[in-house]
């Protein structure tokens, strides 16, 4: 039995092994046939097809295929790398556009109208963007709006323009040479009443055909060019509106014009104030099309208002800032400060029809001596400005370096008035006047109440009965005011008492326009040409015009006409040598110092590239090269 159950157990061992064997076999058999199907699976291709790839991580071991991994990884992302290399290298980055833009203003307006618009910054502002003129401002002198060409006769008195064709008014209606006609027409008639009167008086317009007009002068004119940047005004929505109603219509705060910009909406408040004034890109503007939607200009009292809205995110710039404000700008790495050059200087302007006292050229020559115009420039406008002793500014066409000086000297100042018998005695103030009196003053008129900064410590210089006493008026703006203050203090210094008047801003033009004042503290901006005609000639003492002192002087007179006759500029340049020495012997102002102008504005806005204005609302002359948004675009 032993026997027996051994040979089982061998037998069934054996069989266990054969068939173990027969598995083996079998699998090895199968593993062989997979083998030959994937090699001759596709056999004529090089590579494997992509059925075949699911049988290569059967031959892997893991550590191999976590390697296959890592180096494909690395496969895909150098070939990412490369395409988007690829891409920005064979792509730039161009403007598009989109996007809105708020300005912080300071004042506010009345006439968005070329007609009207020129003794308010803010008016003109808004009328650049809204107006085109047949010429425009160019860094490099004037370039064609509205003309598409022009000619000038050899005689430099007839101007022919040719008109573009594809000129649209905001509402749709073409522009042709009747609006042209209109506009200029509107300027000569006295009724109109605009500033920019005598610019071209004596100056003929006509129609030659519906494209075409032609200005006829009776004698040569220099600066003419630059009159003809003034925006064209639509004839169709003008023409029923008397010239004397011409300051008081609708249109004055809904312009339609031609340029980039269009009326969109305005804001006002309770009280009628405009607070916010809206204008978006004119789609049908014949030019370079804006990138920006939308502009939004604010309104606030002085330019502290203004900087504190800056601050707080409310605009976004502002249209200048003074030099003393600063530092008051928190958030200066979200700003772009551009510094521009302007043609303007500040000065004070002796009005002495208002005051005897001022009347004597040697006065005003001695007041001039008792100021420290490095100390103004230095210490009050961080040195951001030229000292000037004349209206024509260095490097400007007959600008004269060798006229008279009146360098700052109180101890001169004060031995002139001495030769002049001004003695130094107490001060006391004249009595008002009886009810005898005859009372002329104009009760309906707001006159601001003069300020004197501190109480009279010292005697003033008296003649005959008279004190030397005068009143300096300027806008109440914080640069403006410590400049009256410094002024103040340095006349006290020789006994001159000096009332301080500070007027708001938006009074500001009806001051100038009634001349209601004795010496006013002021900047002048001069523009292109340096013609000092409207500045100094005697016809231009009363409103519209723009000389702000009683200066009447034949000679000059007879010079600036003559100036402005002549392109010959060595000839010009001649006549303008001789002038500055007349107004200087005259010295009915004191020229203090030309001021850069700063502009701050966010960082968002980007293609600001100007460098040189004529007036402050030649900053929006390139305003259709900004752009806020971008996109990526394939290069050739």
């Amino acid at each position: 039995m032993s026997f027996i159950k051994k040979y089982l157990v061998k037998i069934q061992s054996r069989k266990y092994l054969l068939k173990e064997k027969l598995a083996r076999d079998r699998i090895r058999k199968l593993n062989r046939h997979d083998e030959r199907l994937v090699q001759n699976l596709h056999a004529k291709k090089k590579f494997p097809s992509f059925k075949q790839l699911f049988y290569i991580s059967k031959y892997l071991s893991k550590g191999e295929q976590l390697a296959i991994r890592i180096l494909s990884g690395i496969v895909i992302v150098s070939i990412c790398s490369l395409l988007l290399n690829f891409y920005w290298t064979h792509s730039t980055i161009v403007p598009t556009a989109g996007g809105s833009y708020t300005e912080g203003l300071v004042g506010t307006i009345r006439h968005v109208n070329p007609l009207f618009a020129q003794t308010s910054d803010a008016d003109m502002d808004l009328t650049a963007l809204t107006f085109s003129g047949l010429l425009n401002f160019s860094e490099n002198g004037f370039t064609k709006d509205l003309a598409e060409d022009y000619q000038i006769s050899a005689d430099q008195k007839v101007y022919t323009f040719q008109l573009r064709q594809d000129v649209l008014w905001h509402d749709g209606e073409k522009f042709k040479a009747d609006d042209v006609i209109f506009t200029f027409e509107r300027i000569n008639i006295p009724e109109t009443k605009t500033p920019i009167y005598f610019n071209f008086k004596g100056a003929k317009v006509e129609k030659i055909d519906d494209y075409t007009v032609r200005f006829t002068l009776s004698e040569s004119f220099a600066p003419f060019l630059e009159s003809l940047t003034i925006g064209i005004l639509p004839q169709h929505i003008w023409e029923n509106i008397p010239p004397e109603n011409m300051s008081l219509a609708e249109y004055n705060l809904k312009p339609i014009g031609t340029g980039p910009f269009k009326f969109k909406s305005l804001v006002k408040n309770k009280n009628g104030t405009i607070k916010n004034f809206n204008l978006e890109r004119n789609n049908d503007y014949y030019g370079t099309k804006p990138y920006i939607d939308e502009l939004t200009f604010k309104f606030h009292s002085d330019f502290a208002q203004a900087v504190d809205a800056l601050n707080n995110k409310n605009v976004e710039g502002i249209s200048y800032l003074p030099k003393e404000l600063r530092q008051r700008i928190i958030n200066n790495r979200n700003l772009n400060f551009h510094l521009l050059q302007l043609p303007q200087y500040t000065a004070v302007f002796f009005n002495y029809s208002q005051n005897p006292v001022l009347k004597e050229a040697q006065m005003r020559k001695t007041l001039s001596y008792a100021v420290n115009k490095e100390k103004i420039v230095n210490e009050i406008l961080n040195a951001e400005a030229q000292v000037i002793d004349s209206c024509i500014l260095p490097e400007s066409l007959g600008f004269n370096s060798d006229i008279e000086k009146f360098s700052f000297n109180s101890q001169l100042a004060k031995e002139e008035l001495e030769k002049a018998e001004w003695k130094l005695t107490d001060y006391k103030k004249e009595e008002p006047p009886t009810e005898e009196s005859e009372d002329t003053t104009d009760d309906s008129a707001e006159t601001p109440e003069p300020e004197t900064t501190e109480e009279y410590p010292f005697q003033v210089r008296q003649l005959k009965n008279r004190y030397l006493e005068f009143s300096l008026t300027t806008v109440d703006q914080p640069e403006n005011v410590k400049i009256a203050k410094e002024l103040q203090k340095e006349w006290q210094q020789i006994g001159a008492k000096v009332n301080l008047i500070f007027v708001k801003p938006n009074q500001m033009q009806e001051v100038i326009k009634n001349r209601d004042y004795e010496a006013l503290l002021y900047g002048q901006i001069l523009g292109y040409d340096p013609d000092p005609f409207p500045f100094w000639h005697s016809k231009q003492k009363t409103y519209p015009g723009l000389n702000l002192t009683s200066l009447a002087d034949e000679k000059i007179d007879a010079l600036l006409e003559q100036a402005r006759k002549t392109s010959n500029e060595e000839e010009r340049a001649g006549k303008y040598t001789e002038f500055q020495k007349l107004l200087t012997d005259s010295a009915p102002a004191i020229f203090l110092f030309n001021p850069t102008y700063t502009y701050p504005q966010n960082k968002k806005i980007k293609g600001f590239n100007t460098s040189k204005i004529i007036n402050p609302s030649n900053r929006f002359n390139q305003i259709s090269n900004w752009f806020i948004k971008t996109e990526r675009k394939w290069t050739d």
